[in-house]
Parts: C-alpha cells; structure tokens; sequence
C-alpha cells in the first residue's frame, strides 16, 4: 500500500512553468484535500424552519475559474483552513452560507478573506484587537471594493448575481464592525442595482432573504423606515394564537391602526414558535439556518414602516400607546436577534427613546385620555 506521507511532487522545468494550468490544478487540488475530507466527515444537521425542512442554496455560475475563483497564496490557503477549523470551536451565523458564495465570485471570494483575516487577527489578540488597526483584512477590503468599482462600469457584469452577492457581503462586514456610514453607502448602491435590474425578481432565494434583511438590519440601528419594500414571508409561517384576550385586544388596535394590528399578530406568531422550540438542540445556533431572518425581519420591516409619534400635551392616547407598543416590540426582536446571535446594535437606542417616551406619560395622562 503506498504510505500517505502529505507530499505531493511538482516537477517543473522552468519556473514559468509553475503558472501552468496543469500545474496550478495539481496544487490546488492537493490544497483543498483535506478540507474535502472534513467537509465528508461533517455530520449534516437540517436546518430549522417553519416547515421544518433545511434550507438550502442555490449554486450560481458567475465565474469559468474552478475550483476557486482566485490563484491561492500560501497565507490565503492559512485564512481558508482557519475559516473550516474556527467552525469547531466559535459559532458564526451563517458561516458556510456565505462561504459558499463566496466560491461563486472573485470579488465575493477576496471578502471572504477579509473576514477570514479580522477573525484570525481578533482570535490571536482578542484583548487589544481594533478593526482599523488590522492591516491584512482592510487590505482584502479594499481590493475587493477596488474590483467591484470596476464591475459597475460594465453594464452586463453590474447587476449579476455575484456583484449583488459582493456588495451584501459588504454590507454584513460593514454591520459586523459598525461603520454604518459604509453600510449606508453600500445599501444605496444596492438599491441603484434593483433598479437598473427592474426590481428584486429572478434573484437567487437566499440572495434575496439577505437583501431585506441587511436593510432592515441597518435601519432599525437608526430606528429609520427601509429602503426596501415588500419583506418577503414565507407562506408557511403559523398563525398566532387565537385565544379571547388576544383576539379582543386585536380586534381593538385594529380600529385604530391595522399595521400595527398586523405586526402584533406576527410578533405573537413568533413568540408561539419561538415558545415551542426554543429548548430543541442547536435550536439558537444552526449555522446555515436562515429561518431566524424569515421570522424576525418581515416583524421588524412592518414595525420601522409605521408612522413614529412623539409624546408631548398634544397627544393623545392612541398615538402614547401606538409609539410605546412599537418600541416596545423592536426592543422584544433585538433581545431575539441577540439570543440568535445576531447583531442588535440597535437595543441602546430603542430603550433610550422607550424611556423618554415613559417619561413623557405624566404630560399624557393629565389629558384625562388613559
């Protein structure tokens, strides 16, 4: 039996010849090897969603490189093992997800290690890490911000799905650091795209889910209405309970607001679901179950859509509750999002304005309305 010593032999007669593509496949096929092998001997756990089937996604050619989209480096094949090692000890929500599309994109893939870089860097100095000070990740950053730059130039290559697929990535690793200034360049550059497009239709489905989810993501940060539209709900999300006190107290807000009435109704279809599986294994911590953002972001797309109110002596009871529920509620789906381990940057403020608006309740009831 031959011995497996972990050498593979290159025999080139001119160093020009290592760039052959012959070659290059030769090393990149020994280099993924083992983490080929890992990839086997991973038990597949499903995805949890409403349906209780697993998610899944759809591949999408948008580049003829294979099996990697870029000529790996020594420090690049060190950044690719440390992504598939980190999975055994450190939960990161959606980690083979966008890992996966990052296989589909040069762009996408140069983001990856940028990610791969600030995890790597945050890992070896977790007490003194600072984002601005970790060269190699904005080093990445900036080249694959460098070549989407240039995509956007061509009108065909500018609303593919892996320039779409680079920009959200963008967008997640701009949430993750918290410059929300390039969040917010990022979104709106995203929205030209949709439209130049003629909308979010014929979109990779998990592309999609990303798209509104980011959107509401940073929005609510700022507690200010989407950009986008339309959140997408899966059909097969339960009804809430339908018990007396909650149908009365529905039916009730409904009079005065039906989308406030229809985000209470989601919210308490939520909390039934969360209620009935929240103790099942592994129910907070799926890496590539994106049933948390079908639950979480329709709520919270409805909540930052209804119209804000400010509690001062002209107001009545109506708009004190209308504010306070809604607050209120936000509050409920950033404690959600944590326990998902989720970002939920937006918790400071939504209390901070709940807690004003609390204090404002004196000058309400003396209206004689509550």
């Amino acid at each position: 039996m031959e011995p497996d010593n972990g050498l593979v032999f290159v025999n080139v007669a001119h160093p020009d010849e290592i760039h052959a593509k012959d070659t290059q496949r030769t090393i990149r096929k020994r280099v993924m090897r083992d983490i080929g092998r890992s990839r086997r001997r991973q038990k597949r756990i499903p995805a949890l969603t409403f349906a209780w089937q697993p998610t899944s996604i759809s591949p999408t050619v948008s580049l003829e490189s294979s099996p990697l989209p870029v000529e790996l480096d020594p420090r690049a094949r060190e950044l690719i093992h440390f992504m598939h090692a980190e999975a055994d000890y450190q939960y990161r929500p959606f980690r083979t997800v966008w890992f996966t599309m990052s296989l589909l994109d040069h762009s996408a893939f140069k983001l990856a290690m940028a990610n791969a870089a600030m995890f790597l860097d945050e890992k070896h100095n977790p007490r003194t890490f600072r984002y601005e000070h970790c060269h190699e990740a904005l080093q990445y950053y900036g080249q694959c911000v460098r070549q989407i730059t240039d995509r956007l130039a061509d009108p065909t290559d500018c609303t593919s799905e892996g320039v779409v697929a680079t920009i959200l990535g963008l967008i997640c690793h701009d949430s993750y650091v918290g410059t929300w200034d390039r969040w917010a360049y990022h979104i709106r550059g995203l929205e030209r795209i949709f439209r130049i497009r003629g909308g979010l239709h014929g979109l990779n489905g998990d592309l999609l889910l990303f798209a509104y989810w980011f959107d509401v993501m940073g929005s609510v940060v700022q507690d200010s209405p989407p950009r986008l539209s339309g959140y997408p709900s899966p059909s097969c999300i339960p009804n809430a309970r339908r018990d007396a006190p909650f149908k009365r107290i529905l039916s009730e807000v409904y009079v005065h607001s039906e989308d406030l009435a229809l985000a209470i109704n989601r919210l308490a279809a939520v909390s039934d679901f969360v209620n009935a599986y929240y103790h099942r294994p592994r129910f907070w911590k799926q890496e590539d179950d994106l049933s948390s953002l079908s639950m979480l972001g329709p709520a919270t797309h409805i909540l930052l859509s209804l119209p804000r109110f400010d509690a001062s002596d002209n107001s009545n009871c109506f708009e004190f509750v209308h504010e306070m529920t809604r607050l209120a509620l936000l509050i409920l789906l950033a404690g959600l999002k944590r326990a998902y381990a989720l970002a939920a940057a937006e918790m400071g403020l939504l209390q901070s304005k709940l807690s004003r608006l609390l204090r404002g309740d004196v000058a309400v009831c003396k209206s004689g309305l509550l």
